[in-house]
């Protein structure tokens, strides 16, 4: 009898340290239709992509409660292309290696949450919660702002949601009010401002009304040149309609010379709306890219989408996205995980998560 007491005391004593920890896999699968037109060479395509609304991935993310209030959290996620066997290091992902997409621990509780690692900008996350579109389809606002990534040691400042090496802190949430900073390590030896990424944004929350601004400063890899980035923006749900506002500037020490495209100088404007139609909703967009370089490379993006929600796990979307273009610019379409050849798209696709 005694040592089937100890037997149960030890298996209790186990479960209750089981609940205290638990590990999730989660994940998104997304393929897409998509046709790109408008290439002036006449190259266009129609193609079955992997991520365009959402990027499809597998991730893992747990946590552990230390007590007194203190609990310990970590999330790893990686892409993966569902319409082929692409591997690393693309993975359909836009560059992202294996566990690419975010890889960070951290520690959170009534001072906040602090995490160490791969991890998006606080200010690419304000802007995709200012889009209607979020972070995906063609239609998606990032195409034309684009500056509102990390972009890490590299002299081009290639776009890229995420920063490397980043340490992380956010506020615990104040009656609707937020905060985030974010600095990141360019780990270039002998300079530590190369390749150094400094970003935060803060707003309020509460009911129908989100405002947020937010800014990010990124260095080349010589820290000879950096782009600065900043946003303000609000969301309104009315019920009937929800409207969005985004207003970002973005600007280069060294403006180098361009001839289609040109971020180092620029004004953008986001306007949108999302109203609940049936079992989803229909979203539409305009994005004003004011280009203040000597080129004024100006262009304009519409568009148009609705989502069919056939569960709260699967969706059903379709969108359209056009993009004109002025003064010899030519910008192309973008979605979740890949580039338009033309200014001009159309996908209808599925999304389903876990």
């Amino acid at each position: 009898m005694k040592k089937t007491l100890i037997a149960v005391a030890a298996l209790a004593a186990v479960g209750a340290a089981s609940a205290q920890s638990s590990v999730t896999a989660y994940g998104i699968v997304d393929l897409s239709i998509t046709a790109s037109r408008g290439n002036p060479a006449g190259t266009n395509v129609t193609r079955l992509d992997s991520g365009s609304a959402a990027g499809s991935r597998l991730g893992f993310r747990g946590t552990e409660d230390l007590g007194g209030g203190l609990k310990a959290n970590f999330v790893a996620e990686t892409g993966f292309c569902a319409d082929s066997n692409a591997g690393a290091p693309n993975f359909c992902t836009g560059g992202n290696n294996f566990m690419g997409r975010q890889a960070f621990v951290g520690l959170s509780g009534g001072l906040g949450t602090l995490n160490l690692g791969r991890q998006y900008t606080p200010a690419f996350l304000a802007l995709t919660a200012l889009d209607p579109f979020a972070s995906g389809t063609d239609a998606q606002a990032v195409t034309l702002f684009e500056n509102y990534g990390g972009y890490g040691a590299n002299t081009a400042f290639t776009a890229n949601p995420r920063n490397n090496n980043a340490i992380q802190y956010s506020l615990p949430n104040l009656g609707g009010l937020f905060a985030t900073v974010n600095y990141s390590f360019g780990e270039v030896a002998g300079n530590n401002k190369a390749g150094r990424g400094t970003g935060l944004s803060a707003g309020y929350a509460n009911g129908p009304l989100y405002i947020v601004g937010a800014y990010q400063k990124t260095n080349n890899a010589t820290a000879t040149d950096s782009r600065k980035s900043s946003l303000l923006g609000a969301t309104y749900d009315l019920g009937v309609a929800k409207l969005h506002f985004g207003y970002g500037r973005t600007k280069n020490d060294t403006l180098a010379a361009v001839t289609t495209v040109n971020y180092g100088d620029a004004a953008n404007t986001l306007l949108g709306v999302t109203v609940p139609l049936g079992s989803g909703a229909l979203k539409a967009s305009y994005v004003r890219h004011n280009d203040r370089s000597a080129s004024n490379l100006d262009a304009r993006q519409a568009g148009i989408g609705y989502d069919y929600n056939l569960s709260k796990r699967t969706t059903i979307y379709t969108v359209y996205s056009h993009i004109s273009n002025k003064n010899g610019a030519f910008y192309t379409t973008l979605n979740a995980t890949n580039a338009g050849i033309g200014n001009k798209a159309f996908n209808l696709g599925v999304r389903h998560s876990f």
